[in-house]
């Protein structure tokens, strides 16, 4: 039976869930864990981390496993490195943190060896929230009856489901555990507790002090977490936003427009369609998109920069917004909101290829709007569709469109819904395996307008591009006349 360490459970109610007995079985049948076991042989040690955490609150196991130890944390690692034939390197100077890094049949596993600051409940003490200092004695899990050790309350916050600070200087600590908090609670089901939220909200302005590239992974692991859009809501309420995006911090009111209530709504319907993909609802497509969505677009995967896409499609209209006769007009918002995004990402250190195919997604995010008012969709429109867009990226970009329909109509879009699903089987079908060509390309253009190497080339296969995007064009006759007419009209 798990049970709290005796000095510190006293008068506690202790869980009984039959997970718990469950979780233990499992931990001890765990092969590589029984390893290290033996491997550290008479050494002090104790599991700590994601792994107890996931165990207490009955959740899916932590890939990852995290220990503290006494004496000589590089030798332990080695041991345990030899004894799994994994390699073993220094992770942290400063923590004294060894990391052995194994590959299986299962995928890859890493363990983490660190130092234990001072005894086991002092360590577990400085960590950042209850249900995360918690540990089992590594021996007693395999030799004895386990027993949790949790000097903080972890058990009873885990019981109340509530994610409490484990001291009052965490955030002075670590300002991003701030952010942590946010993800915790969205991963878990955990609910910040009252003077942990107060605290985390009036030290906000510590975050300035925290590298871009921290708050960046933690904003990619928000967004790749089910509910993304109850924790961005919860960033605006409680001021953080303000610290971590400042882009988008005025979004809750622009001219009486509420951006934000829109933004999470997209946000949402974004999220629904990467979860609920089948033959069902993408009948001819399902494989196909969820394999697509399931790849990296630069460092992360594709379903994560539809879902960032979807938040900050419309940025650039608090920028342009108008009032003509009495309506709201974003006139530009798309171009103006790339460059918004395209900045905000830079900021944050995002690779130079995920920044590029959100920033397009902001760009191009009406092109399937516009393709979707054709009379007719021609194969050259839609091949210049996905061609004008990068390609896969016009996938998303489909996605895209379909979930700021429903966002905006406040469920199903069945014209675009259709037109969706013949754009997505065209792409799989069609365009990866022919891919046309341009119908002009510069040295034509030169030729066949007369003209020199330079601006004017781009214009007039802008213009190209222009009519087979409104359909008008579909060979090069008819790519020539309508580049000529449009030459003339501009001339006038």
């Amino acid at each position: 039976m798990v049970k709290g360490d005796k000095a510190t459970r006293a008068g506690r109610k202790e869980p009984a869930r039959s997970f718990f007995k469950e979780g233990l079985y499992a931990l001890r049948g765990d092969a590589l864990l029984k390893a290290v076991y033996k491997a550290l042989d008479e050494t002090p040690a104790w599991l700590v981390g994601g792994v107890v955490r996931n165990l207490i609150l009955s959740a899916p196991p932590a890939p990852d496993y995290d220990f503290v130890l006494e004496g000589d944390v590089k030798g332990a690692a080695e041991r345990v490195a030899e004894r799994l034939n994994g390699s073993c390197f220094l992770l942290d100077e400063e923590t004294s943190t060894w990391r052995v890094a194994v590959k299986k049949k299962t995928g890859p596993h890493t363990f983490d060896f660190a130092l234990v600051k001072g005894d086991i409940l002092r360590d577990l003490s400085l960590r950042d929230f209850t249900v995360n200092a918690m540990a089992l004695n590594l021996r007693g899990l395999f030799e004895d009856e386990a027993s949790v050790i949790d000097p903080t309350g972890g058990l009873p916050d885990a019981e109340a489901r509530l994610l409490r600070m484990a001291s009052t200087e965490v955030f002075d600590n670590d300002p991003l555990r701030i952010l942590r908090a946010f993800r915790l609670s969205l991963q878990y089901g955990l609910e910040i507790e009252g003077r942990t939220r107060l605290s985390l909200t009036q030290k906000a302005l510590l975050l300035k002090d925290v590298s871009v590239e921290r708050i960046r992974d933690e904003l990619i692991l928000i967004f790749s977490s089910r509910g993304a859009a109850r924790t961005v809501r919860a960033l605006y309420d409680s001021g953080v936003v303000a610290h971590v995006l400042p882009e988008v911090r005025g979004w809750v009111d622009i001219g009486g427009y509420d951006l934000l209530e829109h933004s999470l709504k997209t946000l949402e319907e974004a999220e629904s369609l990467v979860n609920n993909i089948t033959d069902e609802t993408f009948p001819g497509v399902a494989k196909e998109l969820k394999a697509h969505l399931g790849r990296k677009a630069g460092h992360i995967e594709r379903k994560v920069v539809l879902k960032l896409g979807a938040f900050l499609h419309d940025a650039g209209k608090e920028l342009v917004i108008s009032r003509e006769d009495g309506r709201l007009r974003f006139i530009g918002h798309d171009f103006e909101g790339a460059k918004v995004v395209s900045d905000a990402l830079k900021r944050l250190k995002f690779s130079k290829r995920t920044a590029g195919t959100i920033a397009g997604l902001v760009k191009n995010h009406h092109r399937v709007f516009g393709i979707a008012q054709l009379a007719e969709r021609t194969f050259r429109a839609k091949a210049h569709l996905f061609r004008a867009s990068g390609g896969p990226d016009g996938v998303d970009l489909v996605c895209l469109a379909l979930s700021d329909a429903r966002a905006t109509r406040g469920g199903e879009a069945p014209d675009l819904y259709r037109i969706a699903l013949e754009l997505l089987e065209f792409y799989f079908r069609v365009y990866l395996k022919k891919r046309p060509k341009p119908l002009l390309n510069g040295k034509e253009v030169m030729r066949i307008f007369k003209i020199k190497e330079g601006p004017e080339v781009g214009e007039i296969l802008a213009f190209i591009n222009e009519g087979v995007e409104k359909g008008l064009v579909r060979d090069k006759t008819e790519a020539v006349e309508y580049a000529r007419a449009r030459l003339i009209h501009k001339s006038k």
